[in-house]
């Protein structure tokens, strides 16, 4: 009898998980659709050595492939055991929500005393490795869109993770939302705190670039800082609250929006999927910008 070759995940081209189709699954984490992806581009793997290489029970991938089980899932360890069982690749894991297998930059902003961070000059990063630094301002105000605030955390956060940025923030609000998604969701081994920023002026003062989410009139506060400064300011209008205001403020004083051209502009209010579509607005931004570190 003809023993049935084992499949090995390692041989799956980088390609694969590149897709529109395979990103949109693990974006929403919907393995059933993951595996009927995976199982139809590689006939060779079977339902059995799926289970094997994920761990779990043969019965479970064919409810999974079949819909009779919920496709979405949501467990950390489940995720895991897929993403190592199928050996994804650092972004496709990042897609997943999870921390990625190999070494990653990362700046959780690390409460340091003032004396060890003031480095001598040769010792500054140049600009070229520092991080960007963002500051992510907005609360959850009474007339502000939650749904939108969860979406666009979720993926600010991977956007953060994906990108390595140096994240400023307050004691509450969005931004330790952010922090705290990134901590229970990716699981990085360099952060177990975060240091919420007392004063808005502290909050913006050392970032290149201020994203904003809801919020109110402290958020309105960092904002008018911000612009003070010369720094941009990014907001989501459909969050509601401070960010929609100042949204339709922008509109009619061009001198608000002075780094966004008309199109992006206009397509921060425009987004079909509040969450992906504005942070790919906040990432082209950011990578675009003459000033900002680059990769």
């Amino acid at each position: 009898m003809t023993r049935r070759r084992y499949f090995d995940p390692g041989s799956v081209p980088m390609g694969f998980w590149c897709r529109e189709d395979v990103a949109h699954a693990l974006t929403r984490r919907d393995v059933g659709r993951l595996f009927r992806l995976f199982l139809g581009q590689f006939p060779e793997c079977t339902q059995t050595q799926l289970a094997l290489l994920t761990q779990h029970d043969r019965s479970d991938i064919s409810n999974w492939v079949r819909g009779t089980r919920q496709g979405r899932v949501s467990d950390i360890e489940v995720l895991t055991r897929i993403a190592d069982g199928l050996q994804l690749p650092d972004q496709a894991r990042l897609l997943l929500g999870l921390a990625p297998a190999g070494s990653f930059a990362f700046s959780p902003n690390p409460p340091v005393p003032r004396q060890r961070a003031q480095l001598r000059d040769a010792e500054k990063p140049t600009a070229s490795t520092a991080p960007v630094h963002v500051a992510i301002c907005g609360s959850r105000a009474p007339d502000t869109d939650a749904g939108v605030i969860d979406a666009a955390v979720r993926c600010l956060a991977r956007l953060v993770m994906s990108r390595g940025y140096k994240v400023s923030h307050g004691p509450v609000g969005v931004g330790i939302e952010v922090m705290t998604y990134i901590a229970d969701q990716y699981r990085p081994p360099d952060i177990s705190r975060a240091l919420g920023l007392f004063g808005h002026r502290n909050v913006i003062q050392d970032a290149e670039f201020v994203i904003v989410l809801g919020g109110g009139t402290g958020t309105q506060t960092e904002i008018d800082l911000a612009l003070s400064m010369g720094k941009p300011v990014i907001a989501l209008p459909a969050s509601g609250g401070t960010a929609r205001r100042f949204y339709h403020q922008a509109a009619r004083d061009h001198r608000l929006r002075a780094s966004l051209d008309e199109e992006r502009y206009a397509a921060l209010n425009a987004c079909a999927d509040p969450g992906e579509d504005f942070v790919r607005i906040v990432e082209q931004l950011i990578s675009n910008d003459p000033g900002a570190a680059n990769d």
